[in-house]
């Protein structure tokens, strides 16, 4: 009888384990549509002058374009530029004038600070930028989803 009510157990909390991790979850990937991206950039050629610390907007890419943002010689990240805000507006962030890696959305004026991570630093929008994977596989950056 124990061991019927110890297995019992075990499966009601095996069953909420269930129930209660995925939501848990960030929706950071279903934040904006859906788009297959793979950018391959040549480290020396395209992004050679780009500084430590600098950005570089690939248009056409993603779903509203992509910012790619050098942390460290070879540290890069890669952010769609559409605002989190989505689908409250389908507007892109645009760089400030006046801050490298600052980036404001036009229609709401959340803004967002790259170098930690493209997490809002004001406005309405609570989710960071959505970031893609990059990787070096010899001179070559790869951005994909």
């Amino acid at each position: 009888m124990a061991k019927r009510l110890h297995i019992f157990s075990l499966l009601i909390v095996l069953l909420l384990s269930a129930v209660i991790a995925p939501s848990c979850e960030t929706n950071r990937g279903q934040i904006i549509p859906y788009v297959k991206v793979y950018v391959d950039l040549d480290i020396y050629a395209e992004l050679g002058s780009m500084g430590i610390g600098t950005t570089k907007i690939i248009p056409n890419e993603g779903y509203s374009g992509i910012v790619l943002y050098r942390e460290a010689d070879l540290l890069f990240h890669a952010y769609d530029l559409t605002c989190t805000e989505y689908p409250e507006h389908d507007e892109a962030v645009v760089e400030d004038e006046d801050f490298i890696g600052v980036f404001e959305c036009p229609k709401c004026s959340s803004t967002y600070v790259l170098v930690n991570g493209a997490y809002p630093n004001s406005g309405p929008a609570e989710f960071p930028l959505v970031e893609y994977r990059t990787a070096i596989q010899g001179n070559i950056l790869l951005i994909t989803n």
